[in-house]
């Protein structure tokens, strides 16, 4: 799959997951438990950062994943080739390491576990977020390996 492919693919596979945190964020409660999240982060030990985005309607996994397009667009364009090349394989190969879990994520929702250790969550939440996981790493592993081999420093030859 050629990279511009593949950056579409990626973002049509974070599309519903970023739909849903954004309905989410403007009060909508489907598919999530009744209550404040934030608190419950909070309790959880979750950095006071955190907690305050999402209490102020700003989800910082919808964040992640507007980095991942961009960083999936950095590693698919031209413009993207003026960055030092460490700056985007970095990222992009560790962002691939999300493949295994959105598979994970889609298998375990499969056989019933739900999302987090709360009760309320609908089991649909669990295939939007695998799908999204899987999608975004398998477009960045696609993306980072056509990026470093297009990239790649030119060949120095050994004087014997």
């Amino acid at each position: 799959m050629k990279s511009p492919k593949a950056v579409w693919v990626g973002i049509a596979a974070l599309a519903p997951y970023i739909l849903m945190k954004t309905y989410w964020a403007f009060g909508g409660n489907a598919g999530r438990p009744a209550g404040d999240l934030g608190a419950g982060m909070r309790a959880d030990g979750a950095p006071e950062a955190l907690v305050w985005l999402e209490q102020h309607g700003i989800d910082f996994t919808v964040l992640g994943a507007l980095v991942g397009v961009l960083l999936l667009t950095a590693l698919a364009r031209p413009w993207g080739e003026r960055l030092p090349r460490w700056a985007l394989l970095v990222p992009g190969w560790a962002g691939a390491l999300l493949a295994p879990y959105g598979f994970a994520t889609l298998i375990a929702s499969a056989v019933g576990f739900t999302v987090g250790d709360t009760e309320g969550w609908s089991p649909w939440v669990g295939y939007v977020g695998g799908l999204a996981f899987a999608g975004l790493g398998l477009s960045l592993a696609l993306c980072t390996r056509s990026y470093q081999r297009r990239t790649r420093p030119p060949a120095v030859l050994a004087h014997s």
